[in-house]
Formats: C-alpha cells, sequence, structure tokens
C-alpha cells in the first residue's frame, strides 16, 4: 500500500466522523452531484425539505427546489466554480443559502455542496426592530412638536397675555408628563426584557395587593361612578412572585379597565385558583375590543384606538409591559372581548 493511500478502516472512520459532524449541525447540508442528484444530505436537510422516512439522497435536487433561481445558481456553480450566496423562502421559512463547488483531483467540477441557515427569526427580529425604532420616533416626536409649537407662540409675544400663556404652559407640562410616562415605560420595558431588573420572588397574597390598587385608584373609579367589584375565595393561596412588579400589572389592567369604561359602569375582578396556579381576570362594561385586535394587544405601541388611547394618557407600552412582567414569572396572559358588551383582561401565576 503507498503512503497517499487510505485503508478501508481509516475511510469507515473518516465517514463515520463526517456523519457526526452533519448530524449536529443546525444547518442544513447537502451535496449534489454535476448531473444534479443529491449524494448526501444530514438530518437538518431532511427536516427543512420533510423528507425524514423517505430521505434526500437519490433525489434530483429540482425535485426539491422550486425556485428557479437555487436551480439557476446551482448551474451556475457547476460551469463557474464560485461560491454563491442568496436569500429566499422554502417552506414558509426565510433561508440564507450558500452554494460551493465540490473539485475532483484535476481541478473539475464534480459536484456542490449546498448550505440552508434559517434567517427567519433574525429577519423578523430586524422587522420587529425597525418597527419598535420607528414607533419610538413618531411617539416621541409628537409632543416635542407640540412642546416647540407652543413655546414659539409664547416666545411670539404670547407671554403678555396671562390666560394664554397659562393655558399653554398647561398643555406643556401635559406633554412633558407624557413624555416622561413613554420614557419610564421604555427603561422598564427594556429593563425586563433585558432581565436587568431580578426578580425577588416572595409568597405573595393578590388579594391585598388588588386591594391596595383599588385604594390607589379609587378617587378615578368614583369620579366616573364605576363600580368596582373583587370576587375570591377566602383559602386562597398565595403565589410566588415579585410583589412590585405584580403590582405594576394589577395597576395597567385596572387602570386601563376604569379609562375603557363608560361612566356608570362595572368593573369585576376575579382571583381563583386553577390547580397549581391562580388566575386573576379583570372583567369592565366597556365598548368591547374587535376581534381581529386581540391577537396584537400585547405588542409595543398597538392601540386600538390611537386617538383615545393618547387623549387619555396612554403610552402604548402598558401591555406589553404586562405580558413580560406575567411571563417572566412563567405565567400567561389572556383577553377576551366583544364589541359593545366589554372585556376580560387576566395573568395567571404559579402557588407558592
Amino acid at each position: 500500500m503507498h503512503d497517499g493511500e487510505k485503508t478501508g478502516e481509516e475511510t469507515f472512520r473518516e465517514r463515520n466522523k463526517m456523519k457526526a459532524i452533519l448530524t449536529t449541525l443546525v444547518d442544513g447540508v447537502m451535496a449534489v452531484s454535476r448531473d444534479g442528484i443529491v449524494t448526501l444530505a444530514n438530518k437538518a436537510a431532511e427536516e427543512i425539505f420533510k423528507a425524514r422516512h423517505e430521505g434526500l439522497v437519490g433525489r434530483p435536487f429540482a425535485s426539491l427546489v422550486s425556485s428557479q433561481e437555487l436551480n439557476q445558481m446551482l448551474e451556475d456553480v457547476f460551469e463557474t466554480g464560485r461560491q454563491i450566496f442568496t436569500e429566499t423562502a422554502l417552506e414558509q421559512c426565510l433561508f440564507r443559502v450558500q452554494m460551493a463547488a465540490i473539485n475532483g483531483e484535476k481541478g473539475d467540477v464534480e459536484g456542490a455542496v449546498v448550505v440552508f441557515h434559517d434567517v427567519t427569526d433574525a429577519r423578523k427580529f430586524d422587522q420587529m426592530r425597525s418597527e419598535f425604532v420607528a414607533n419610538v420616533s413618531h411617539e416621541l416626536r409628537t409632543p416635542l412638536t407640540a412642546i416647540k409649537g407652543f413655546v414659539e407662540t409664547l416666545l411670539d409675544g404670547a407671554l403678555e397675555d396671562k390666560l394664554i400663556c397659562r393655558r399653554f404652559l398647561t398643555i406643556i407640562e401635559g406633554e412633558n408628563n407624557r413624555l416622561t410616562r413613554l420614557i419610564d415605560d421604555l427603561l422598564t420595558l427594556s429593563a425586563i426584557e433585558s432581565r436587568e431588573r431580578k426578580l425577588t420572588l416572595k409568597p405573595v397574597c393578590l388579594v391585598t395587593s388588588i386591594i391596595q390598587v383599588m385604594n390607589i385608584l379609587g378617587p378615578q373609579a368614583r369620579e366616573k361612578r364605576l363600580h368596582l367589584e373583587l370576587i375570591f375565595n377566602r383559602d386562597l393561596p398565595p403565589v410566588k412572585a415579585d410583589e412590585d412588579l405584580v403590582g405594576q400589572v394589577l395597576i395597567n389592567l385596572i387602570d386601563n379597565a376604569i379609562k375603557y369604561t363608560s361612566p356608570g359602569g362595572k368593573i369585576v375582578i376575579r382571583v381563583k385558583r386553577g390547580g397549581d396556579q391562580v388566575f386573576t381576570s379583570i372583567t369592565d362594561t366597556g365598548t368591547g375590543i374587535p376581534q381581529e385586535s386581540l391577537p396584537r394587544l400585547f405588542e409595543r405601541f398597538y392601540r386600538v384606538d390611537k386617538a383615545r388611547s393618547r387623549e387619555l394618557g396612554g403610552t402604548g407600552l402598558g401591555l406589553a409591559i404586562v405580558k413580560h412582567i406575567v411571563e417572566s414569572h412563567g405565567g400567561e396572559v389572556f383577553v377576551e372581548s366583544e364589541l359593545g358588551k366589554g372585556s376580560t383582561f387576566g395573568f395567571s401565576l404559579w402557588v407558592a
């Protein structure tokens, strides 16, 4: 045997090593011969093309991929020997596809390696980040534009009229407060998402927390002649939670119910145990929410009625904060609503 030749055992070990490496890769990898037949494919590739049982080896590449662009790319690799990259949609996901030539001993192209890297989540994140920046910019620009306009009017001579001056300064104060609320909510959301805000978990009596919030928001409810009712079982166990953050969840949800319930309406807060969890729900007799809006309610800056939300002092982040706080505790949020009949918002937390 010549020095450059490999034994059958060495070849077998190398194949097993290659197979093990390909199996652990999260990217889909396949080798395609010069005549367009798949000669090798890892499990990730089989999952992408939903071919776990029949496999991919021996099948024409063109029969797997309907994209004319990818088939043409493969031909280009065979012809030029160059590496080629693209992004394309496959099986409802977005993939970054890389193709590279497999060269023979004489330097000729014998086939190609095709790698599929799933970038669906990355692109969704990019889109969410862009939308978030656009929303923040818009939310900041609106009050700043108002403040700038009223300040310019005052500087142009309105300072001499005390009534106009007081009215304008009251509006400026209101816009400044709105900016402060927005920035506070942004910082809160950022701290929760990045886990900078560490949870201080301890047994918390939800009923006590709810009563405290009802006392805080009582004046707002009385001003609108709203009837607030709390229903719970006496043997309700405490939950394992961060008391301050749970208080923030309750304030956001009950405050929303008060804001969007017409004068003389009713808000019922129910707390009950279900297995190893405690469920809290806030039901109001407000105007309700369209069904198509329900899946998006907990998104940042999503508003059903933008004009009314801003008028009531909403930042568009309250429900997103609620969702992140509850989920950081391992719980879930939920909402049910019907136009003209009111809404029910709620969340679950684990028993301590």
